[in-house]
């Protein structure tokens, strides 16, 4: 008995101690940051003292409740001598041998940042990557690459990482992107580089996502509280926990209440918020266990599986490298990042659109740059094998803005400005001394008034590029490489290609507004993708209701409509007033407390769109709803259909989805439609939708436009 308490004793004693551990990160061969305070962190058993030592340092800590310690290192300079890194405790230590100190950058994205350098597939390595890595040994350049794992919540657990050394057999292994970029960096910096690289082939850009960078933009908040409502501790997980209960706490009661009655019962309700493309999964598995952790920048390449986003992939970036910033404890930290590549994507104008989104959040950030690959790249081949050139361009930048060496040519030529001159675009750039071209003069096009883009040709004068189209005498919009597959032609004298772009004059509407009515003044102007909020409110850009005086006797509206091939449609619709109150001619959003359906007097439309047949009528209609609707024809309007939505709708009391509709009901046509109040993505539309409801109810084409302005005159 004396045997079996002893043994039990000591078995507790030692339950007592855990043995001390490093986390996965920080093992053998690894490179820390230099000329930063540098995390260090692991487990050992609850509140044990630990004492980290390295390159002459030594810094203590205590482990915390659940075993988890963090000890920070004092800034250090450059070392390329292997060192030993120790943690020690109460009774057990950890360590790692030959740690250099140097700079560390974080390597992420999909397949072309995972593309290795070379394997026995000709499909997936860089051109020559066997022999570059033959050239480029370097037991100065490490890299870890983290395993392709996802988790729902945040990971707290260890995840074991190997640092290697980009020797012959290590190095082939590499993400070809990183190891030029690592290579480029060493041959300028002469210090030890680390790269930490965490990709996913075919991966969209919101799994990468941490919580926080969701949180930090408003425009992404539908998904930052259904990301949180699944994370325990978090408040947003504690209110929607709160709201499922009172759900199925009155389908309860209403269940018992219809069984007891002998009435039908009622259906299980569905559950409230659903995480939309596992959104976080890869940052929960994949970076967040990193952490914490000491980085000089980010070199990012992905976008393909966001193609699709347009302009809302900005807002995914921003979120992106917020979140990112947070983590790495950096608000400053540099993010450089690749250019889609040109590839046969399906919509030929879809890759510009990206690439002008890409390239609007590069300018929105002092510390991020976008590397132009434009003239790299295999329309047959979503991988282009010419990873050098992307990884010298990544170089290029970080060199240039992150240490300051600013004689580097790092940036591809941007349009600066523009003016029109003689049925001319006189084009002038930044980050151009001498042009270099190809002879290629089939990237640019012309588009006057109508909207027809025709090829132009163009000539180099110094720095400027003047370009005309024959045929087009009063040139309204230019564009250049606006396709997926363009082929470069000019260059500056760096060899950094000019990216696609587009300019355009202001459209002037007022000239035909005054046709409609001679004394109208711009009461309203918004932007219909953006004017609209869930709450009911919009936000004009201009609103001068208030400075209008008197009542309302006749009203326009101009509706501009640019897609995102950069065609343009227009429209002006005049008309006898159907209020008196300007404060209602406006959209009918749910706090302007109006409806409207009925008829209309002199309706007159002005328009260069092919989709409208309308010039006249002695009468239109409207309807303004600004809840939901239905397609019934309840009025009984001759050739109204009640299977579709179209000009005999009626309003409804509930909802919030909206509608503003002007309708020629003699000729069977919708002539402007805006619904969709509070979605995200608007129905848009001018003329009678081809491919569904007339009045374009739940078609959702406010994608299919980069800008939709509508203004709003009364006379």
């Amino acid at each position: 008995m004396k045997k079996i308490i002893f043994f039990l004793a000591v078995v507790t004693v030692c339950s007592v101690y855990a043995d001390v551990k490093l986390s996965g990160i920080f093992c053998n061969h690894m490179v820390l940051q230099r000329n930063v305070n540098v995390p260090v962190h692991g487990t050992a058993a609850p509140n044990e003292k630990i004492t980290v030592t390295f390159n002459g340092q030594s810094v203590s800590t205590t482990a915390d409740a659940k075993g988890r310690w963090v000890a920070t290192l004092a800034p250090m300079p450059a070392n390329k001598k292997g060192m030993q890194l120790k943690a020690s405790g109460d009774k057990t230590s950890a360590s790692i041998a030959n740690v250099l100190v140097g700079d560390v950058w974080l390597c992420g994205g999909q397949s072309n940042m995972e593309m290795p350098m070379w394997t026995t597939n000709p499909r997936w390595r860089a051109t020559d990557g066997d022999k570059h890595v033959k050239k480029g040994q370097n037991e100065l350049i490490r890299f870890v690459k983290v395993p392709r794992l996802t988790s729902p919540v945040p990971y707290e657990g260890n995840m074991p990482l190997e640092w290697v050394i980009a020797n012959n057999n290590n190095a082939v292994n590499l993400s070809a992107t990183a190891f030029y970029f690592g290579q480029e960096m060493f041959k300028s910096l002469d210090v030890p580089i680390g790269l930490l690289v965490s990709c996913w082939s075919g991966s969209r850009i919101e799994p990468w996502i941490s919580p926080d960078g969701f949180a930090s933009e408003p425009y992404l908040k539908n998904e930052s509280f259904a990301i949180r409502s699944k994370i325990p501790g978090t408040p947003e997980y504690a209110k929607n926990n709160q709201n499922v209960i009172k759900i199925y706490e009155k389908w309860l009661a209403d269940f018992k209440n219809a069984s007891a009655a002998q009435k039908v019962l009622p259906a299980l309700p569905k559950y409230p918020v659903e995480t939309k493309f596992n959104a976080c999964a890869m940052y929960n598995r994949m970076i967040y266990p990193l952490l914490p952790f000491a980085v000089k920048g980010t070199i990012w390449y992905q976008g393909c599986s966001n193609l699709g986003d347009g302009n809302a992939y900005f807002y995914k970036m921003r979120a992106l490298l917020n979140g990112w910033r947070k983590d790495f404890n950096d608000p400053q930290m540099p993010f450089y990042f690749v250019q889609l590549a040109p590839y046969t994507y399906g919509n030929p104008q879809a890759l510009p659109v990206f690439w002008e989104t890409q390239e609007k959040f590069a300018d929105s950030d002092k510390n991020a740059g976008m590397a132009v690959i434009s003239d790299i790249g295999d329309f047959k081949d979503i991988h282009p094998h010419n990873k050098k050139d992307v990884g010298k361009r990544l170089a290029l930048l970080a060199l240039k803005y992150t240490f300051g060496k600013t004689a580097i040519k790092a940036d591809s030529p941007r349009l600066a400005s523009f003016e029109i001159k003689d049925g001319k675009f006189i084009l002038k750039f930044k980050n151009v001394e001498k042009w270099q071209n190809n002879g290629n003069d089939k990237n640019f096009e012309i588009a006057g008034t109508d909207g027809k883009w025709i090829r132009a040709a163009f000539e180099i004068n110094g720095t400027d590029l003047i370009v005309s189209a024959p045929g087009v005498k009063d040139p309204l919009a230019l564009r250049y490489m606006w396709h997926q597959h363009p082929k470069g032609n000019l260059w500056n004298e760096a060899g950094l290609p000019l990216g696609a772009f587009r300019c355009e004059k202001k459209f002037d509407n007022s000239p035909v507004v005054k046709t409609i009515a001679a004394n109208a003044s711009l009461i309203y102007e918004c932007d219909l993708k953006n004017a609209t909020s869930p709450d009911g409110s919009i936000k004009y850009i201009t609103d001068n209701s208030t400075s209008f005086k008197g009542k309302v006797q006749k009203i326009v509206y101009s509706v501009e409509l640019v897609s995102s091939q950069n065609n343009r449609e227009w429209a002006v619709i005049g008309m006898d007033a159907f209020t008196d109150d300007v404060k209602k001619i406006g959209v009918p959003v749910i706090k302007t407390n109006f409806t409207f359906a009925g008829t209309v007097k002199n309706l007159k439309v002005i328009t260069n769109s092919k989709n409208i047949k309308t010039k006249s009528a002695p009468e239109g209609r409207l309807e303004f709803f600004p809840r939901n609707f239905t397609n019934k024809n309840i009025d009984n309007i001759p050739g109204a259909s009640d299977a579709a939505f179209d000009f005999g709708d009626k309003a409804e009391r509930g909802g919030n989805y909206g509608s503003m509709q002007i309708h020629n009901p003699a000729a069977k046509e919708t002539i402007f439609a805006f619904n969709a109040f509070t979605k995200p993505t608007k129905d848009i539309g001018l003329g009678n939708n081809p491919k569904g409801h007339p009045d374009w109810t739940f078609s959702g084409s406010g994608k299919n436009y980069s800008q939709a302005i509508l203004k709003v005159y009364a006379e």
